[in-house]
């Protein structure tokens, strides 16, 4: 019999203290007997309510990590390591708390989103950025809002200055041996939460040191024994640092061990792109911890200073003596370009993103300023090479790591940038050629932009929203420009007051077109399929947002044919999504560059009615818009050529081999096809998407690939109608003076297509269905209340009746879909006129219908109580997952 071990819960210190009495093997007696008490004391006050004495007796207690066997007394146990995890936890928390007595610093609190080691507090990136902080108008929060570093800030915490016997210098000077002792703990979760510990206690010490710089008037009883007291932390804390970094670089001198016999059956010797690397994703994490809680002041404004990262451990970013560099930023670099495991690639990129965040504080002094501007600075270095990697990194871990260290890099070179403009700029300010942006970041504009613009369309929603929220702060913007390309003519600014300069994002995007459509270029063509989709969507808001500004359209016209070829390769791609974002680029390069794109024009047309016939009806709409796209761009021409297509496929549903339901039910529920074949996931080993051309595997490949159907065909017509109708109705309406969709055209069409649609003998007919009466109503609309009803109504009013009726055996979506088209064609047409036709249609057609606009006012009326209606007008909200939507 297996016992099921209670996992342990670090969320929060109670829940931690909680977990230990149902650990299996249980703990000894005297472990149950302490945490019992601990919870007692947590529940009396804050700590204890006596001062913390007692209670951090029992931190010291848990942390001394001697605790060893079970409840049965076995000597031959090994070492627990639950109770130093939760002394660890707790140790945090208080060192927390108190910390939260003394006076803030400015910059403690500083961009942190959410972004600490799971505890509050810290500004370290490790478990990701959740919501980004917003304002009360759903607007993000402006960097500004931070404290100028070296500043003091007023808080709602009472301060209590300490005294020399105050509990928390008995645990201020047992900690660094802990973590001495700790710090390359066999345990991953006993490693993370020493990295945690360090960061608390490096905060704390900080802020001890720099209040009692400012005190004066202390007590002549106990101001030497508390300067004591506050000195030994500070000796603690330099231990802790030369504890890390001696740990850190043996563990940067290793090599992986040879894979030559096999893989290795020592989990200590498990080293891979998937788990961590030993205790080198830790260590990272702990001087990370450290330099982010050393927010002391810097000396150099002549002020009472200490506990400033740059100003005590300088030497650790300086070359060395030889000439070689800095051997931490060396391995910095390392890890974040060229180590194979992910975890550490994003812990490298956390470490250099607190650097940064140091150097933000100290910028009043000249050597920080110059660490992060000077073109020969070896950090300003180390960062480029970080962010050239990280940011286009195949794991979105790393991506995201990349993208945190980005923003606040930008922000630090934005925030100096400001700063030396001030009082030079004035009313000329919306003449300047370069945006803020380009000014600050100078030379790494070129590296920066694409991969900026490319992460606000990836696929893993933090990395995209993150993205687009730095591209808002970066560049200004209101909540609901999505991140997206803004120019000074869409009222685009930094902040709200500011004038713009260059145009903007989308003046510095036009700029620097070469660098992006490269980029672009070579992500239509990677192996990662996610890069593929991203970059065929930024070529699309290219040519839609640049293409169409008279201002930049002259910046991207030299490489349409380049990003035109890129697109095209994507036709053949074997992830169908890739395909789909291809298809809509291409039929908007056509609206935005139609001389450019006219000898491509036939290879181009060829790709888009294949993709109208595919197996993903998503692929086959927006084939559709991008014929339409095209049709607006080239004329009567190519109308005709669509045209042709349109009466050659409405019909090829009346081809499809007849079938019952159980005979298709049998088919996709056959067991011995969905046994013993491979298996993929994102986290595996086994083969990707791969590009077309390759040979087909995965996705849409031609192991699980199926052929089209010929009901595909018309399916894909039903939405080329759509299009038709929509953007060429009439002469007044036409998006081109030379096309115009006449009755004599569509009546025929919309005739055939109604028969078609009446077919029933395959199992699939509900589907096509389905698809005409959610493009019906867009048609009607386009066609004009009288248009529509005199001519066309009546061609599908008696299928629309059939297949309201839940009993005339369609499927439900089909039935849902014929209800929804109902309700919108009658708010067109009056429901009384509407009614009429039904029931002239079937017998029991109008009581379906009222059946139908009662179930939708219910509807509405529960989402009303919800609040998430008002007076019938969806409301706008904004989810943490995704871009604003409306109900």
């Amino acid at each position: 019999k297996i016992e099921a071990i209670e996992a342990m819960d670090f969320s929060t210190v109670d829940r931690a203290l909680s977990s230990l009495p149902r650990r299996h093997p249980p703990l000894p007696r005297d472990v149950l007997d302490r945490t019992s008490r601990l919870l007692a004391l947590r529940a009396a006050g804050p700590f204890g309510g006596d001062g913390g004495s007692e209670y951090v007796d029992g931190i010291l207690w848990l942390t001394a990590g001697d605790v060893a066997g079970s409840a049965g007394g076995e000597e031959t146990a090994p070492e627990r390591w639950e109770t130093l995890a939760v002394g660890l936890r707790m140790a945090v928390d208080y060192l927390e708390g108190r910390t939260d007595e003394l006076p803030r610093l400015g910059g403690d609190g500083e961009e942190d989103e959410g972004t600490g080691l799971g505890t509050g507090g810290g500004g370290v990136y490790a478990e990701g950025p959740r919501v980004p902080a917003t304002t009360p108008d759903g607007s993000a929060s402006p960097p500004s809002a931070a404290i100028p570093a070296g500043e003091e800030a007023s808080s709602e915490t009472e301060c209590k200055p300490p005294t020399s016997s105050s509990p928390v210098f008995r645990l201020m000077s047992s900690l660094p041996s802990a973590v001495g002792r700790h710090v390359e703990h066999p345990e991953p979760r006993v490693r993370s939460l020493v990295a945690q510990a360090v960061g608390a206690h490096a905060r704390h010490a900080t802020r001890l040191l720099v209040w009692s710089g400012g005190q004066s008037d202390g007590s002549a009883d106990d101001g030497a024994d508390l300067a004591e007291s506050i000195g030994r932390c500070q000796e603690g804390r330099r231990s802790v640092l030369r504890a890390i970094l001696a740990s850190l670089r043996s563990h940067l001198e290793m090599t992986e061990p040879s894979r030559a016999g096999g893989p290795s059956t020592d989990s200590g010797g498990a080293l891979d792109d998937t788990t961590g690397w030993r205790a080198l994703e830790t260590n990272l994490h702990a001087l990370a911890s450290y330099v982010d809680g050393c927010a002391g002041r810097s000396g150099s404004d002549g002020r009472a200073g200490g506990g400033s990262f740059l100003d005590e451990e300088a030497d650790l970013l300086a070359p060395a003596d030889g000439g070689g560099g800095s051997w931490l930023l060396n391995g910095l670099r390392r890890c974040c370009t060229e180590h194979v495991n992910r975890h550490v690639r994003a812990a490298g990129a956390a470490v250099l993103g607190v650097l940064v965040k140091s150097c933000s504080r100290s910028r009043d002094d000249p050597a920080a300023r110059g660490l992060l501007a000077d073109d020969g600075s070896p950090l300003r270095s180390v960062l480029r090479d970080a962010l050239r990697s990280t940011l286009a990194d195949n794991w979105s871990q790393v991506r995201m790591a990349g993208s945190v260290l980005c923003r606040r890099y930008l922000l630090a070179l934005l925030g100096m940038a400001e700063e030396g403009s001030d009082g030079e700029g004035g009313e000329d300010d919306e003449e300047e050629e370069e945006t803020l942006f380009e000014t600050a970041v100078d030379d790494l504009a070129p590296m920066l932009l694409p991969r900026m613009c490319l992460n606000r369309f990836y696929i893993a929603q933090g990395v995209k929203l993150y993205s687009q929220e730095t591209w808002r702060l970066v560049f200004g913007g209101g909540a609901s420009s999505a991140g997206t390309l803004r120019s000074a003519d869409d009222g685009d600014s930094r902040s709200a007051g500011d004038g713009v300069r260059g145009g903007g994002g989308m003046g510095a995007v036009a700029r620097n077109a070469a660098p992006i459509c490269r980029y672009y270029a070579r992500a239509c063509d990677a192996d990662n399929h996610a890069v593929r989709e991203a970059g065929c969507q930024g070529i699309a808001e290219l040519a839609r947002k640049v293409g169409g500004h008279p201002a930049y359209a002259g910046y991207l016209s030299p490489h349409v044919g380049a990003l035109l070829q890129a697109l095209i390769m994507c036709f053949h791609d074997e992830s169908w999504p890739v395909r789909d974002e291809a298809c809509l680029a291409c039929g908007t390069f056509c609206l935005a560059y139609p001389d450019e794109c006219e000898p491509e024009l036939g290879t181009l047309f060829e790709r888009w009615t294949e993709q109208l016939t595919d197996q993903i009806w998503s692929v086959r709409e927006d084939a559709a818009v991008a014929l339409g796209d095209a049709v607006a761009a080239y004329g009567p021409g190519l109308y005709e050529r669509v045209l042709a297509v349109v009466r050659k496929s409405v019909s090829a549903a009346r081809d499809q081999p007849a079938m019952s339901r159980e005979d298709y039910a049998r088919i996709q529920n056959d067991i011995d096809a969905h046994t013993n074949q491979q298996l993929y996931s994102c986290g595996s080993l086994a083969p990707k998407l791969r590009k077309g051309g390759a040979g087909r595997i995965g996705c849409s490949s031609c192991v699980v690939n199926r052929p089209k159907a010929p009901w595909e065909a018309t399916d894909g017509c039903v939405y080329l109608l759509r299009e038709l109708c929509a953007r060429f109705p009439d002469r007044d309406s036409t998006e081109h003076g030379g096309v115009v969709v006449t009755d004599d055209t569509l009546l025929p069409l919309m005739t055939e297509l109604a028969d078609v649609c009446r077919l029933s003998h395959y199992p699939q007919s509900d589907d096509l269905r389905t698809t005409l009466w959610r493009q019906l109503p867009p048609i009607a609309g386009a066609l004009g209340k009288r248009r529509f009803k005199t001519l066309y109504l009546d061609l599908f009013v008696d299928l629309l009746a059939r297949n309201l009726d839940e009993r005339s055996g369609m499927s439900q979506l089909s039935v849902h879909a014929a209800g929804q088209c109902a309700e919108d064609l009658a708010s067109l047409i009056g429901p009384g006129v509407f009614r009429g036709r039904l029931e002239a249609a079937g017998t029991d057609a109008g009581f379906a219908f009222d059946r139908v606009m009662e179930e939708r006012r219910r509807e509405r009326a529960a989402v009303g109580a919800a609040g998430r209606f008002r007076d019938g007008v969806g409301e706008m909200f904004r989810s943490p997952f995704g871009p604003p939507m409306t109900v």
